[in-house]
Order: structure tokens, then C-alpha cells, then sequence
């Protein structure tokens, strides 16, 4: 909303969705729970755990749950063998599959290195609603955290009795320093000070905010459909309760054959008298039951789930099982929507990742004797699984492609399985070797052709 020349952002809800996208990535449905109070204060409904969220990360995310290949090219021998062991050491996979996870929903991620022990560092993946202050010196370069003077976020300071008290953590261009047990402690110092020249922080968005804005909205449509599933899941409950619930009536009945002055049961004799006026109809005793509307009910949730995943670009029979078959050809453009999403999540990663390196070459040089260097940057290649509709005729194309050479067997494999080529080259001529001495294919014949022998 915009006031004059204000805009005015409400960050207490912004705060309150992302958490509720964290805390329901992680199955944890308390959003759900004061969702429904918010809905009916008055009536006392089950939560039901419609796991939205969950399988829209799932069917999205994975670059990081496959193989992949990263490597620092311009990096020396020295510095080149130091990163690949930190990067092993701190579960570096990890950390940016928590982050492609995050920027699915949350469309922000920050992350923070934090120095554990030699050759090994902790990098915290800090979710929106943790960030409490962000003070800015440009607002026009409000997105690039180059331009921060300092940041503050809200991190597990202790645990009592099973119950996190959250803390502080602030970082500036000089200092950086966190609560621990109710006392602040220095991140990179014990004087707190540090010599980055900036605040140490690497951001990974999804999504540019808008300009003046440090983060951009949260994914607002998944957790709409989420509550709202989840809502009219226990709506749905309480409605089939009552309906179904047979219900004893008199029709007829005169002041002295109240329900609530009868027993009714099979042991019992239950005896209906005509009132005084002889034109009064004769008390009847009947059941009434409600008619379970559960055919609309359903159709309408599937609408929902059906309706969202168009505008979201995804396949909905990912999410709703139907009895009919679903074509080979349907499962393919299915996989091939989420793979152009997640192409296109690929490049800020990327980056991310190079900002992330820096930051670790940075944090090490400071404590460690073996010096990175500033000079680093990072190349991945994420594993790609394209499936095929037939296999037979893929396979057939692939055949092609490799004789006109525009394509490689070698080439192939590294990508589908995430290995560098030298790994593939050697593994498709053991391949090869293999099915030569088992007579699946022909020797190739010598060089030099029939000549050769003579």
C-alpha cells in the first residue's frame, strides 16, 4: 500500500508467513492449528496435516540430492584441494539443498559462515522471518548486501528443557558477534571485530524484490492453497460428523412428549397419545439423517489443487491420483515442466555459490596458515534425468546423434550422473570393453582394416 510517497510494508505479516512456509516445509502444521482459531474461535476443529508444501518443495527441488559435479577454476592446486576438503568436511550439499528447499517458498535465503574448527566451518541458512533489522546505506542498491552497514537476525541463543530461546546475531562491517547463553561472543574474533570490510553475509533469492525492499514476498499462492486445504479438510470432517449423525424427532409431538422427557431404546416401550383436538394429526417418531454432500466436496478441493498448479506451471496429477491412466507422454511433459522451473532456479545458485566460496576462502584466511585467495570461483553441473516417453526411440535418437557427432556416449553419462567426463569416458570404455568379451557386440575390427594381417 502506498500513502503519499510512503510505501508501507507490513513486516509482521511478512514475518508470519515465512515462518508459517518454514514451519510447514518442515511438516510442523501449527500454522494450520491458528488458522482455524482464527477461522472459527467458536468451535473446536482437528488439525489436518494436508502435506502441500512438502510435495510442492519435493517435486521441485533435488539438484543438491543427486551427484553433482563442482569445481573452482580458477583456483591454484593448493587452494583447488583445500576447498574440495572444506567443502566435504561442512556438508556444503547440504547446505545449498536446504537452500534451494528454502528459495521454492520462501523466494530469500541468507547465509552466514560461521568458523567451527580447522578446515571446517557451519554455514547457517537464515530464513526471512529471522532477519530483524537491516540497515541500509543506499536504498536504491537495497537488494545487494554489499551496501548493508548491518544486519541482525534472531538465532537459537540456548536450549532449556527441550525449549529454544532465541537470540540475537549481529553483523556489521566491522564486527560480528551473536548471543550465546544470554552473553554476546564474538563470530570470527573474541574482540568481535573482523577485516571482511563488509557485512559477511551472502543472499540467495529466487525472486528481486522490489526496489527499497532488501527481500521480495514470500511464495503467497503455495501457502494460501495449504491453509486452505488444510481448513477445509477439518471443515469438511465437522460437516460429514453432523450429517451423518441420526437424529430422533417427533413430528406431532404435544407439551407432553418433549424429547427431552422420553427414553427411547430397543428395551424400551415408547407409547405416542393424540392430543385433546381430534383434528390434530397423530404424533409421529422418526430419524433424520443429512444428505453428505462428499462428491462436491472433493471436486471442489480438487478444483482448487488443479486450479493453482496451472498458474504455478506444474502438472496437478503430481498431486491428485486419479483412477484413470495417465499417458506416458503426460508423465513427460509433467517432468519436463518441472525441469524448466528448476532451470531456472539454476543460475542464482550458481552465483550463490561463487559468493558463498569467497566468503569461506575469506573466513579460513583469516584463521588458517594455508591461504585460498580471493580469486575463486565456482562451475557446477547439476545431474540431469530427461526421461523419455520411448525408450526405444530415445534410445534410437541418441544413436543418431552420436554418428552425426553432435553428442557424445561420455558426455551424456556425465550429465545424467552428475561425474566429470573423465569419469564418464572411462566408465562407458569399461562399458564397452565388458560387452565385447560377453558377445553382446562385435569386436571392432583392427586397424588398418584386412591389410593389417597380411
Amino acid at each position: 500500500m502506498i500513502i503519499g510517497n510512503v510505501a508501507v510494508w507490513n513486516q509482521a505479516e511478512f514475518v508470519e508467513q515465512s515462518q508459517d512456509l518454514d514451519q510447514l516445509a518442515r511438516g510442523d502444521y501449527e500454522p494450520v492449528k491458528r488458522e482455524l482459531a482464527r477461522k472459527y474461535p467458536t468451535t473446536t476443529m482437528a488439525v489436518r496435516a494436508i502435506p502441500f508444501v512438502e510435495r510442492y518443495i519435493d517435486e521441485l527441488s533435488g539438484l543438491y540430492r543427486l551427484p553433482l559435479v563442482r569445481t573452482f577454476p580458477d583456483a591454484a592446486d593448493t587452494s583447488y584441494r583445500k576447498m574440495r576438503e572444506v567443502y566435504a568436511a561442512s556438508d556444503i550439499d547440504g547446505v545449498m539443498s536446504q537452500v534451494e528447499d528454502a528459495l521454492w517458498v520462501q523466494n530469500t535465503a541468507l547465509l552466514v559462515v560461521v568458523p567451527v574448527a580447522p578446515g571446517r566451518v557451519r554455514v547457517l541458512v537464515i530464513m526471512p522471518w529471522q532477519v530483524e533489522t537491516v540497515e541500509i546505506a543506499d536504498p536504491l542498491d537495497a537488494s545487494d548486501p554489499s551496501t548493508w552497514d548491518r544486519l541482525v537476525v534472531s538465532v537459537p541463543t540456548s536450549v532449556i528443557d527441550g525449549q529454544v530461546v532465541m537470540g540475537r546475531m549481529e553483523l556489521t562491517r566491522t564486527t560480528a558477534r551473536r548471543q550465546v547463553g544470554g552473553a554476546w561472543q564474538g563470530i570470527y574474533n573474541d574482540d568481535t571485530s573482523h577485516t571482511f570490510g563488509r557485512v559477511p553475509v551472502v543472499v540467495a533469492r529466487r525472486v528481486k524484490p522490489e526496489p527499497g525492499r532488501w527481500a521480495a514476498p514470500v511464495r503467497q499462492a503455495v501457502l494460501n492453497l495449504q491453509l486452505s486445504l488444510s481448513v477445509q479438510a477439518a471443515d469438511d470432517e465437522l460437516i460429514v460428523k453432523h450429517c451423518a449423525w441420526p437424529q430422533k424427532v417427533i413430528e406431532g409431538a404435544d407439551i407432553n412428549q418433549q424429547v427431552g422427557e422420553m427414553q427411547v431404546g430397543p428395551d424400551k416401550i415408547m407409547t405416542l397419545m393424540r392430543s385433546g383436538n381430534p383434528e390434530t394429526p397423530s404424533p409421529v417418531l422418526r430419524v433424520v439423517q443429512g444428505q453428505v454432500p462428499v462428491a462436491e466436496l472433493v471436486s471442489f478441493a480438487e478444483h482448487k489443487i488443479r486450479l493453482y498448479c496451472s498458474q504455478l506451471g506444474m502438472d496437478p496429477s503430481s498431486f491428485i491420483r486419479t483412477n484413470t491412466a495417465v499417458t506416458a507422454s503426460a508423465r513427460l511433459f509433467g517432468a519436463q515442466d518441472r525441469s524448466r522451473l528448476r532451470g531456472k532456479i539454476k543460475p542464482e545458485l550458481q552465483r550463490a555459490e561463487t559468493q558463498l566460496a569467497k566468503l569461506i576462502a575469506a573466513v579460513l584466511d583469516a584463521r588458517e596458515a594455508v591461504q585460498i585467495g580471493q580469486a575463486v570461483s565456482v562451475s557446477i553441473r547439476y545431474a540431469e534425468l530427461i526421461p523419455t516417453a520411448d525408450p526405444n526411440s530415445a534410445a534410437s535418437a541418441r544413436a543418431q546423434t552420436y554418428e552425426a557427432g553432435t553428442a557424445s556416449p561420455a558426455g551424456d553419462l556425465a550429465r545424467e550422473k552428475g561425474i566429470s567426463y573423465a569419469a564418464a569416458l572411462a566408465q562407458v570404455e569399461r562399458n564397452l570393453a565388458e560387452s565385447r568379451n560377453l558377445g553382446v557386440i562385435d569386436a571392432p575390427p583392427p586397424m588398418g582394416g584386412a591389410d593389417a594381417s597380411a
